[in-house]
């Protein structure tokens, strides 16, 4: 360690004695330069008995970030108002979508608590069906104050009920009939 501290001390005077004059008293440079090193020597130290501390929160960070994305995502498909929650052609909702925002503000938690509403192909009718939304959402919730009513063009995922209905009676009519295995003889075994 001693060895190392006095191979640090000659250099820095070599590095103050031959850096350009900062005043004409050669001591001053020499004390600014060894100050200078004695400092990144010590914070150098400091970060090297302190790793990998400072690095931890800032990498979980990025690792969670991406997760912290799908999440809301998944709560703005959760909670979208598609176009098949609206009668054909209208504003209006179906019994299915006045079911949809009714569970939207009662079971959703408050921090997920906003209803997207999925724009149409003219400004009118998306302000309309917004409208209505938010005119049922402050009918139902009496008192409370209302949660952001945003319109998106994020578009429903999966399937109809008529198409999933005609896949699961496929499959159930696909399906063998129950049956029990021949019995066997006194000779097999």
């Amino acid at each position: 360690m001693a060895a190392r501290f006095i191979r640090i001390a000659t250099v820095c005077w070599l590095i103050a004695l031959s850096a350009p004059p900062a005043s004409a008293n050669p001591l001053a440079r020499l004390w600014t330069g060894t100050k200078q090193v004695a400092s990144d020597i010590a914070r150098d130290t400091k970060r090297r008995n302190c790793w990998p501390e400072p690095f931890i929160y800032p990498d979980r960070q990025a690792a969670r970030a991406p997760f912290v994305t799908m999440i809301e995502h998944g709560w703005r498909q959760q909670n979208l108002i598609a176009y098949y929650h609206f009668q054909e052609d209208s504003s209006r909702l179906t019994e299915a979508g006045r079911h949809k925002v009714r569970w939207i503000l009662f079971e959703v938690a408050s921090q997920h608590r906003i209803i997207y509403v999925q724009t149409a192909d003219e400004p009118q009718l998306t302000a309309s069906r917004v409208a209505e939304v938010r005119q049922l959402a402050a009918a139902l919730d009496k008192g409370r104050p209302l949660p952001p009513v945003v319109e998106t063009h994020l578009g429903p995922r999966g399937w109809s009920g008529e198409w999933v209905d005609t896949v699961g009676r496929k499959f159930h009519e696909a399906t063998p009939a129950p049956a029990l295995p021949p019995p066997r003889s006194e000779g097999d075994h």
